[in-house]
């Protein structure tokens, strides 16, 4: 599938527009049937006047990764540059986030790469301009009605990477999709099943049971909301000293366990016990 008509559905919604060489032929490969659209950040440092320093890499990949690697650069101003009208190498294994299934993430999903830095790494730490924002959600709005799709089928990489992706930084992926909802016309996307808590530690995963045995269902990159449907007694673990055998079922970000004592809040949490 060309999405061919992404240059005329962006202009109609009033996004800011430039066409970046040939971007109708460039492509990573043949399989690309996308559902959705997938959020980045690029974690370059932009600029009034640097406003796209990723948009080369972009175009042309890295090293260790041909590009390209979206289909369109979202730069300081909130201009796109339409990169590619087919498969790009942006988002790797997906591990399935709300109607997202788990799979080829590239055949799945449209990615927009917001050049801003983010969480710095260590660097610059830099939040997505407002202009930035807007043109993404009013982008990304315009895309899932083209695709027939609904709010709710739009995802951040974190929610749907397996390697431990976080971008991008410093937004609320919830009203994300409240405000991509919105400019639809739609009622916001459902909240979650369960009570949610925050986590306190980055770098947890979900399990499908509740012990650390099983191959992971997902993963928390970082400190999150999550939704916890009930808990239940399983393996032991420790966490800078805290100790819980307690296990939350979690119903999102990702479907599956994680232990009570990456959950800000009492040992046993204020929820019902899970059915045996």
């Amino acid at each position: 599938m060309q999405i061919s008509w992404l240059e005329d559905v962006l202009r109609g919604a009033g996004v800011s527009v430039v066409v970046e060489g040939d971007w109708l032929n460039r492509s990573a490969g043949a399989s690309f049937e996308p559902i959705g659209v997938l959020w980045h950040h690029t974690a370059a440092p932009s600029s009034a006047e640097r406003p796209h320093p990723a948009l080369d890499i972009c175009i042309n990949g890295r090293s260790d990764l041909p590009g390209p690697l979206c289909q369109a650069l979202v730069d300081h101003f909130g201009v796109f540059h339409l990169i590619s009208a087919n498969r790009c190498n942006h988002a790797g294994t997906s591990g399935g986030s709300g109607p997202i299934p788990a799979g080829d993430g590239n055949t799945l999903m449209i990615g927009w790469e917001i050049d801003y830095a983010g969480d710095g790494g260590g660097g610059v730490v830099q939040e997505m301009t407002p202009a930035q924002y807007d043109a993404s959600v009013a982008a990304t709005a315009a895309v899932l009605q083209r695709l027939g799709r609904s709010a709710d089928h739009a995802r951040g990489h974190r929610e749907t990477s397996t390697s431990g992706k976080i971008d991008p930084s410093f937004i609320d992926l919830d009203a994300m999709r409240a405000d991509v909802a919105a400019a639809m016309g739609e009622e916001p996307p459902p909240t979650p099943p369960g009570t949610p808590f925050r986590t306190w530690v980055a770098g947890v995963n979900v399990r499908p049971t509740p012990d650390t045995t099983g191959t992971p269902v997902g993963y928390l990159p970082t400190t999150t909301t999550v939704y916890v449907e009930c808990q239940t007694e399983g393996e032991t673990v420790t966490e800078s000293g805290y100790t819980n055998n307690l296990w939350s079922k979690l119903s999102s970000p990702h479907v599956g366990y994680i232990n009570n004592v990456f959950i800000q809040g009492p040992a046993s949490l204020p929820v019902d016990a899970c059915p045996i």
